[in-house]
């Protein structure tokens, strides 16, 4: 993950985009831990959120609008 940060800096400095609403865990997979949901508490179960797609037009629009 590091080394995605590192590019994703670099990306928000080459084209000038603004950075602070930018979560890359938003497009990571929701990670259920070591229990599956089915042997989990109804209080303890863990939804399950799609993550958002990261994709190249994702970073175009971005850059022509550069926000």
């Amino acid at each position: 993950m590091l080394g995605v940060g590192f590019i994703m800096n670099d990306y928000f400095k080459h084209f000038n985009v603004e950075s602070s609403e930018f979560d890359l865990l938003r497009c990571w997979p929701y990670e259920t831990g070591f229990l599956p949901n089915y042997l989990r508490p109804l209080s303890r179960k863990i939804p399950d959120v799609p993550p958002k797609p990261l994709t190249i037009r994702l970073f175009v629009e971005s850059m022509k609008s550069g926000c």
